[in-house]
């Protein structure tokens, strides 16, 4: 017989064997993954104890809140590699954008296959950035924006990565990709932002499990948590002695060594938290705490980083400990709300002699939102005009996209001085509103890169002028009449419950832009129809007075 044959023919067979044994991720994950730093060589989880019950669970949908760099990221990718190898199921692992999916395609996935000599052999074709395939089974990757992504993909196994930067909406058209699969697994995983959104929404469905060890001082059951586990010596972040800092057993305080954590960690455990979890959705959440790589005295280098600076604060809550962060003022409350409410009603009777100030915001969709602000100013108008107005909310209410002519009555029953309409889903339709109502009816459009409340207007010959300004100064500009001061805005007795849940929705939180930066922004948590269309009266204000004045905007902002 033929040596080469032989030997070829023998590790084929052994190969057969060995695969046989891979019924488990965890297993399958040891023997077919080769990572590389900081823990290069096959697989483990002896620095990331937590990951392998993680990968090897049952749970039709897992949810993982995590700190940043704790290997949960790697769970996802083994989980996906698995279900192609082993199940023979097609995986759609989405992510934020479609750069993000690009660039993981081209980084994490393809440096898998290059360090792993098994994968490479796997996937037969992997030069398309969207689609890798390995046999008749498929991995595409996705990015979370835009409906055409995301549909037509018929798989039982989703992977969500970094959920609380992803479209909101599109998260469940990604879940309904699965609606037909008799057998389906969801994965989703990320760093949280603020309560009861993404990632922190759906852990709140789950078993809400944290990771319990045996002290090896006292051995009792006990987690890591901040501070209680936590030694704090020095005072701030140029303080030496803050290094010094170190772990501790929160039941009996005895000293906890960074350097032994794989050991004392070995045969922990995921508990749940609350009592009667569906254990059809398991969810984890881990801290740093619990990281080989980050030390005690970095967590409180970081803390003292966040004292006095709410940025880095909410970066020690999110990627530290993973847990999500509401600065104090993030978000409109109900206590705000009720010091708002004035006397009048919305049935109150309408002008009848055009000399109030008077504007229109609306949010559109396929329900429209629309509110009539009164503007009251004691004294001529000039510049930065909406802080010298009181905001009074005298009318509001909705109508649908077939009723257009709906936004006609309301201008000429509130004799509107200026509308502000949100551009878009249906611009066309917004567009002839602005051409029957010339002079009074702006479209507008959020832009990043304008400061504060700057403003520029685009018409394009269309008849229908375009307001493009900043997101986050005028939502934050509009809340912040309810947070500082609540004279500034008087709202109805007769004002509805969803329209005080829909001012409550967006909430202040940070994230990095394309420098690292941390920059403040507004995401909803809830919908927001109504807070949007608030927003849009607020713009319309300069506009109207520009009109009047027949003077350049940037004399009113």
């Amino acid at each position: 017989m033929n040596p080469t044959i032989s030997e070829d023919f023998l590790m084929a067979f052994a190969e057969g064997l060995s695969g046989r044994t891979l019924t488990t991720c965890s297993r399958w994950s040891a023997k077919r993954r080769v990572m590389g730093e900081p823990f290069p060589g096959p697989y483990g989880w002896k620095y990331h104890p937590w990951v392998r019950e993680i990968l090897d669970s049952p749970a039709p949908f897992n949810y993982a809140m995590k700190a940043a760099q704790l290997g949960v990221t790697e769970v996802a990718i083994n989980r996906a590699l698995y279900v192609i190898d082993r199940l023979h199921r097609d995986v759609l692992y989405v992510l934020p954008t479609a750069t993000n999916a690009s660039d993981f395609s081209k980084a994490r996935f393809n440096t898998a296959l290059a360090l792993s000599p098994y994968l490479r052999s796997l996937f037969h074709s992997t030069d398309t950035v969207n689609l890798k395939q390995a046999g008749a089974n498929n991995l595409y990757i996705r990015g979370s924006r835009g409906d055409s992504n995301l549909k037509s993909i018929p798989v039982s196994d989703l992977v969500l990565d970094e959920v609380d930067e992803m479209s909101q909406s599109q998260i469940w058209l990604a879940l309904e990709r699965l609606s037909g699969q008799i057998e389906k697994h969801v994965w989703g995983i990320s760093t949280p932002t603020i309560p009861n959104f993404g990632i922190h929404k759906l852990y709140r469905t789950s078993t809400q499990e944290h990771f319990f060890f045996s002290c090896p001082c006292c051995g009792r059951t006990t987690e890591l948590i901040w501070p209680d586990c936590v030694e704090i010596i020095g005072e701030t972040v140029a303080d030496p002695r803050c290094h010094e800092s170190f772990l501790r057993c929160k039941e009996c305080k005895g000293r906890l060594e960074h350097r032994t954590k794989p050991e004392w960690l070995s045969k922990a455990a995921w508990r749940s938290t609350i009592p009667n979890g569906n254990p059809d959705i398991r969810g984890f959440q881990i801290s740093q705490l619990y990281s080989s790589t980050v030390s005690p005295g970095e967590m409180v280098v970081a803390y003292h980083r966040g004292r006095g600076d709410e940025a880095a604060a909410a970066e020690f809550s999110t990627s530290k400990l993973g847990v999500p962060f509401l600065g104090a003022g993030a978000q409109v409350n109900d206590d705000m709300l009720d010091r708002s409410i004035r006397d009048h009603l919305t049935s109150d009777p309408l002008p009848q002699n055009g000399k109030r100030l008077i504007v229109l915001g609306v949010d559109q969709g396929k329900t429209n939102y629309w509110t009539a602000c009164e503007w009251l100013i004691d004294g001529p108008i000039g510049r930065d005009v909406n802080a010298a107005a009181i905001c009074k909310v005298i009318g509001f209410g909705k109508f649908g996209e077939e009723e257009w002519s709906t936004l006609d009555e309301l201008m000429r029953a509130y004799q509107a001085r200026a509308c502000v309409v949100d551009a878009d889903p249906n611009i066309n339709e917004a567009r002839r509103v602005a051409r029957r109502f010339s002079g009074y009816v702006w479209l507008t459009r959020f832009r990043r890169g304008y400061a504060a409340k700057e403003m520029s207007i685009e018409d394009a010959d269309s008849g229908a002028p375009i307001a493009q300004c900043d997101r986050t100064s005028w939502v934050g500009g509009t809340l912040s009449r309810f947070k500082t001061d609540p004279t500034r805005i008087w709202l109805p007795r007769d004002i509805s419950l969803e329209y005080r849940e829909h001012l409550k929705s967006q909430v202040r939180t940070y994230q990095k832009d394309e420098t690292g930066n941390s920059r403040s922004v507004y995401v909803p948590t809830s919908p927001d129809h109504f807070c949007l269309s608030l927003v849009y009266a607020e713009i319309a204000l300069p506009l109207a007075a520009s009109m009047a004045a027949n003077q350049d905007i940037g004399k009113f902002l």
